[in-house]
C-alpha cells in the first residue's frame, strides 16, 4: 500500500514537470521565440515606409513561419521566417536579419527556385538561430558567410572548376579526354577574387603535380576533384590547434604542413596568409555538380585555345622541377618508412644546357609519358593514368626547349671566313674527348678522314654542330654563336688541307706526259682508286652523271673541270677532291681528256636574257621528271647547286639543254637534233632563266631525291650494313644511320657517297664495287639503301632507338663506377637506406628501367663526358676539365656495366655460323 502511493506521488509529479516542460516549449516555439519578434519589427519598418492607407494596409502582415519550397532540390528552406527583408530594396541599411540582400543575387538566382542553403548551408528547416546557422554538434555544413559563401557556387557553376566542365555535361562514362582550355584555366564566377587567386595559385604551383583532378595529375596526394565536399570527419584534428573546422585545417595545412601533418611529402609553400586563405577558400570550392540541370548553366565556350606548353608545365611539373626548370629536393614515399627521418632525394634541373643539348625529343617524351618507376615521377600518359594527352606532352616538351639558345644563323655562319685558331680552342675544349684530339674519333665518329671531308659540306657540319645526334652521344652546340660555329668549321678543314691550286694545277696539265710525275697513266690510276665508284670505268655514268660524252668535254673547259674536281657539289655525292697534289689533280684532268675525240669549243660569254615565270613552268613539264620537282636530282644530276650554277655559264646550260648528251637519258630540246620534245631557243633561255633564279633562293639544307625502293634497300641493309650499323640502323660498331638528326643533315648524295667510298682510316669500307670493295652493290641497290634509311626520317617513332657499346671490361666499368659514380647515386645505382635517416645516394637514381628504357648509350657517354654545368654532376671526358679524366674505352665499360642494370641489358653477341636474314616485310634470305 505504500509502495502504490509513493508510485502515484512520482507519477503525480513527473506528470506536473512534463507539462511544465510542454508549456515552456510551446511557450517558446509560439510565443517567445525571436522570429516573431523579427517579423513584428519587419511590419512595423513596412508600415513606417508606407505613404497611403492602402500601403500600410499591405504592410500589415501575418505573423507565421516562412518556407521555401524547392521540390527540384529536395529541400524546404526556412531562412525567411528570419530573413524577411532578403528581396526589399527598401531596407538595404536595414540591420540583420532583416536586411536585402546584396550582389542583386536574385537576378538569377530567384529565391524560390534556389532557396537560401544551397549557397549558404546551415540548416533550413530549422528556425532557431544556433540550429539554423549549423552551429550545433554533428552537423557538418555550417553557415558561410562573407567571402566564404563563394565556394559554394561549385555546385553549379562550372567557372571555378581547374578545367573538366565538358567532360561532366557530356562525356561521362566515355574514354574521351577533352583537352585542357586556357578558358577553363582562367574563368572563375565574378565577385570570387580571393577563389580565383587560389586557383591561379594551384596552377602556378605546380600542386597538380602530386595531387589528381579530374583524372589528371600524380598520385602522391590526395584526389582534390571535389575536397570541397569532406566534412570535418574526414580530417584529422589530433595535431590541430584552435577551433577544430575545416577552414581552420586547411589554412593551418597550406602554412605548416608538417605541424599539422608528421612525416606528410607535402612541402611548406611558403604561402603569405593572404596566399594561405586564397588556397583554402579554392579547396572548399570544389564540390561535386550535384544540383540539377535546370540549375547548372553550360559552361562558356567562346575562346577554344588549349593550354599552352608553359601553362602545362606550370600545373603538373613545376612542383618538382621548379618553376623554370631549375630543380629541387622531394621527399620520396618509398623511404618514408623505412626512416627515421624523411629523407630527401634530388629533383634533376631540366632547364640545363647540357641536360638540354643531350636529351632528344624522344628521350623527353618517353619519361614524361611512362615516368620513372620506384621513383615520384609518375607516368604522365592519359593511358598510364596521367590524363595528359599526347599533344599536351609535345606542348610541354616544345616549352622546355624554349630555354635552349636560339638556333645560330646558318646563312651566317656561312658569310663568316671562320679562324681556324679560335676553332681549335672550342675543338679542344668541346670536342676533343668524344672525336679525339686529333679526330681520330673515340666515342664519336673520326673526324680526320679527308674522304669524310670531302664529301661533308659547310652546311653539313654546321647543322650536325648546331642540332647534335639526337639520342646519341653528339650534343647540340646552340650554345655557339655563328662567328664560333664558323671557327670550328675552319679548324675541321684544316684536316682537309688544299695541296693545289688553279695556277699549279693547269701548267702541270700542259706538261701532261712530259715527266713521269704528271701521266695519265698516274690519272687513270687515281680516277679507278676515287671515281670510278660514281662515274663508272669510261666516264659513262652510274651514280654520278656520264662525264665522257662529248658534248659534255668539248664545252667544259679545264679550268670548270678543275673547279667541279676541287669544289665538288655540296649536297651531292661528289666530293671536294682538294687534297689531290697539282701533279695528281693534273693527271687526272689529263685521263678526263682522254675520252674528249672532238675538237673543244669556244662558247660565248653574254648572258641570256629569258622570263623565268615560263622557264618554271618549262622546267616543270620537261626537265623536273628527271631532275626533280625542285631541282633536288633525281635520275638527272641536282641542278638547284649554287656551285654547280656559279660555275656553269649560260651558254653551257643552253649547249647541254639544246643538243643534250649522247649516250645518257638526256635528250636534245631543239628542231632537227632528233630529241623527244622540240621547243624554241627563247624558251630555252626561259629555262635558264629560272634555273638563275633558282641560284638566288636559299634551298633546303638537304635535297632529297627519292629515287630508290625502300622495301629492296631493307634486304641490301640487312645483309650489308646491318652487322656494323644496327638491325634497324640504330648504331652499333658503326654509327646510327637512321637517326632523325643525322637524317635532316645527310643528303642522299652524302649517303651514296658515303657507301660507295667508304670511310677512309675507319672500318667503313666501300660497298660499290671498286679495288677496295669487300661487297659489292649496284648503283640501284645503292639507291634502295638510301630510300630504306631516308624512310625512317619520316616515321613516327613509336620507341627509342637504342645502341649499345660492346662491354669489352664488365669488371673495369664497375670499378670506375664505384670509384667515380657511387659516391652520388649509390652502389647500386638508387638510394638505399644506412641509417636513421640516412640515404645511401641522393642525386637522381640510375637503376631505373624508366631511365635506362629512354635514355640511349649515347645519352649516357654524353652525360658522363660532358657532366652537368652548374650542378655537382663533374664532366669526366679528357680535356673537359673535370676531376678525373676517363677515356673512350673507360667511359663506355662504365656505360656498359650501368645497363646491366636494364631490363634491356643484352649480353654480347655471338654470330651462329650459319643464320637467316629476316626482313620486317617477311622476306628471308
Amino acid at each position: 500500500m505504500k509502495e502504490s502511493r509513493t508510485f502515484k506521488i512520482i507519477l503525480i509529479v513527473s506528470s506536473a514537470l512534463t507539462l511544465l516542460l510542454l508549456m515552456v516549449a510551446v511557450t517558446q516555439e509560439n510565443i517567445a521565440v525571436k522570429w516573431k519578434d523579427y517579423q513584428r519589427t519587419y511590419r512595423d519598418t513596412l508600415i513606417s515606409l508606407a505613404k497611403t492607407p492602402a500601403e500600410k494596409s499591405a504592410a500589415a502582415i501575418e505573423i507565421k513561419l516562412r518556407q521555401e519550397f524547392l521540390p527540384e532540390l529536395n529541400r524546404i528552406d526556412r531562412c525567411t521566417t528570419c530573413h524577411l527583408g532578403v528581396e526589399n530594396p527598401a531596407l538595404a541599411k536595414a540591420e540583420q536579419p532583416l536586411t536585402f540582400h546584396s550582389n542583386n543575387i536574385f537576378k538569377n538566382h530567384p529565391l524560390s527556385k534556389f532557396g537560401c542553403t544551397v549557397c549558404h548551408d546551415g540548416q533550413g528547416l530549422a528556425t532557431l538561430t544556433d540550429d539554423a546557422h549549423g552551429n550545433v554538434e554533428h552537423w557538418t555544413t555550417p553557415l558561410l558567410k562573407g567571402e566564404l559563401v563563394y565556394t559554394s557556387c561549385g555546385r553549379c557553376h562550372y567557372e571555378n572548376d581547374l578545367y573538366g566542365a565538358e567532360n561532366d555535361l557530356f562525356t561521362v562514362g566515355t574514354s574521351i579526354n577533352p583537352p585542357l582550355m586556357q578558358e577553363e584555366l582562367l574563368s572563375h564566377v565574378p565577385g570570387s577574387e580571393n577563389i580565383a587567386r587560389g586557383k591561379q595559385l594551384v596552377l602556378a604551383s605546380g600542386c597538380l603535380g602530386c595531387h589528381k583532378y579530374r583524372g589528371h595529375g600524380g598520385s602522391l596526394g590526395p584526389d582534390i576533384t571535389f575536397v570541397g565536399d569532406k566534412t570535418k570527419h574526414d580530417y584529422d584534428f589530433s595535431h590541430m590547434k584552435g577551433e577544430h573546422t575545416v577552414q581552420n585545417w586547411l589554412l593551418e595545412h597550406f602554412k605548416n604542413p608538417d605541424d599539422l601533418s608528421p612525416g606528410t611529402l607535402m612541402p611548406a609553400m611558403k604561402l603569405t596568409d593572404q596566399q594561405a586563405y586564397d588556397l583554402t577558400l579554392y579547396m572548399l570550392s570544389l564540390h561535386r555538380k550535384s544540383m540539377p540541370a535546370s540549375h547548372t548553366p553550360i559552361p562558356s565556350r567562346n575562346k577554344r585555345e588549349q593550354a599552352t606548353g608553359s601553362q602545362l608545365y606550370a600545373i603538373f611539373c613545376s612542383s618538382c622541377h621548379g618553376s623554370n626548370g631549375q630543380g629541387s629536393t622531394v621527399r620520396d614515399p618509398l623511404l618514408e618508412a623505412a626512416a627515421d627521418v624523411p629523407p630527401e632525394l634530388m629533383v634533376p634541373s631540366i632547364n640545363n644546357p647540357d641536360t638540354l643539348a643531350i636529351a632528344s625529343n624522344d628521350y623527353l617524351r618517353y619519361i614524361v609519358q611512362n615516368g620513372r618507376p620506384e621513383s615520384t615521377m609518375i607516368a604522365w600518359a592519359d593511358s598510364a593514368g596521367g590524363g595528359l594527352r599526347p599533344d599536351e606532352i609535345e606542348r610541354i616538351i616544345s616549352f622546355m626547349r624554349t630555354w635552349e639558345p636560339p638556333l645560330p644563323d646558318k646563312n651566317a655562319i656561312a658569310a663568316y671566313r671562320g679562324n681556324a685558331d679560335m676553332g681549335k680552342l672550342f675543338y679542344v675544349r668541346n670536342c676533343s674527348s668524344c672525336h679525339g684530339t686529333g679526330g681520330e674519333g673515340g666515342i664519336g665518329t673520326s673526324l680526320n678522314a679527308p674522304g669524310f671531308l670531302a664529301i661533308a659540306s659547310d652546311d653539313f657540319l654546321a647543322h650536325t654542330l648546331i642540332e647534335g645526334r639526337p639520342n646519341t652521344a653528339m650534343p647540340s652546340f646552340r650554345q655557339f654563336n655563328s662567328l664560333e660555329i664558323s671557327d670550328i668549321i675552319a679548324y675541321l678543314r684544316n684536316w682537309h688541307q688544299k695541296r693545289n691550286t688553279q695556277k699549279a694545277t693547269l701548267h702541270n696539265l700542259s706538261q701532261i706526259n712530259k715527266n713521269t710525275d704528271v701521266t695519265t697513266g698516274i690519272g687513270e690510276i687515281f680516277y679507278k682508286a676515287n671515281c670510278v665508284m660514281c662515274h663508272a670505268s669510261n666516264g659513262e655514268g652510274d651514280l654520278g652523271p656520264s662525264i665522257a660524252t662529248q658534248e659534255f668535254l668539248t664545252i667544259a673547259d679545264n679550268t670548270y673541270l678543275y673547279k667541279t674536281l676541287t669544289l665538288g657539289r655540296p649536297g651531292t655525292g661528289m666530293p671536294a677532291w682538294q687534297h689531290f697534289s697539282d701533279q695528281d689533280m693534273a693527271s687526272l684532268l689529263g685521263f678526263i681528256r682522254t675520252w674528249q675525240t672532238e675538237k673543244s669549243r669556244k662558247l660565248p660569254v653574254q648572258r641570256l636574257r629569258g622570263d623565268w615565270d615560263i622557264g618554271k613552268m618549262q622546267y616543270e613539264k620537261l626537265c623536273s621528271s628527271c631532275h626533280g620537282v625542285n631541282a633536288e636530282g633525281g635520275v638527272g644530276p641536282q641542278l638547284h647547286n649554287q656551285v654547280f650554277l656559279e660555275s656553269t655559264s649560260d651558254a653551257m646550260l643552253y649547249q647541254w639543254i639544246a643538243n643534250g648528251k649522247t649516250g645518257t637519258q638526256m635528250r636534245a630540246f631543239t628542231k632537227g637534233a632528233q630529241g623527244m620534245v622540240e621547243i624554241s631557243p627563247d624558251r630555252i633561255m626561259d629555262v635558264i632563266s629560272y634555273l638563275r633564279y633558282l641560284q638566288r633562293q636559299p634551298r633546303e639544307s638537304v635535297m632529297i631525291s627519292p629515287n630508290g625502293r625502300p622495301e629492296l634497300g631493307e634486304i641490301w641493309y640487312t645483309y650489308v650494313c646491318a652487322p656494323c650499323h644496327g638491325d634497324r640502323g640504330e648504331g652499333a660498331s658503326g654509327p646510327s644511320l637512321t637517326n632523325k638528326g643525322f637524317l635532316h643533315s645527310a643528303s642522299d648524295g652524302y649517303l651514296m657517297a658515303t657507301m660507295a667510298m667508304g670511310r677512309d682510316g675507319t672500318e667503313m669500307r666501300p660497298v660499290k664495287k671498286s679495288p677496295q670493295a669487300n661487297v659489292s652493290l649496284s648503283s640501284d641497290q645503292i639507291n634502295d639503301v638510301v630510300a630504306y634509311l631516308r624512310s625512317y626520317m619520316f616515321l613516327e617513332a613509336t620507341e627509342i632507338p637504342h645502341n649499345y657499346v660492346i662491354p669489352w671490361d664488365l669488371t673495369r666499368g664497375q670499378r670506375l663506377y664505384e670509384a667515380n659514380c657511387a659516391g652520388c647515386h649509390g652502389l647500386n645505382g638508387k638510394a638505399e637506406i644506412t641509417g636513421p635517416g640516412l640515404l645511401s645516394a641522393w642525386a637522381p637514381s640510375l637503376n631505373n628501367d624508366g631511365f635506362l628504357s629512354a635514355a640511349t648509350d649515347g645519352v649516357l657517354q654524353a652525360t658522363i663526358v660532358r657532366g652537368r654545368t652548374g650542378t655537382a654532376m663533374l664532366p669526366f671526358g679528357i680535356g673537359m676539365q673535370g676531376m678525373v679524366d676517363l677515356t673512350p674505352q673507360e667511359i663506355d665499360d662504365v656505360v656498359a656495366f650501368i645497363r646491366r642494370w636494364s631490363s634491356q641489358h643484352v649480353s654480347p653477341m655471338t654470330i651462329p655460323a650459319e643464320f637467316t636474314i629476316q626482313t620486317s616485310m617477311g622476306l628471308s634470305y
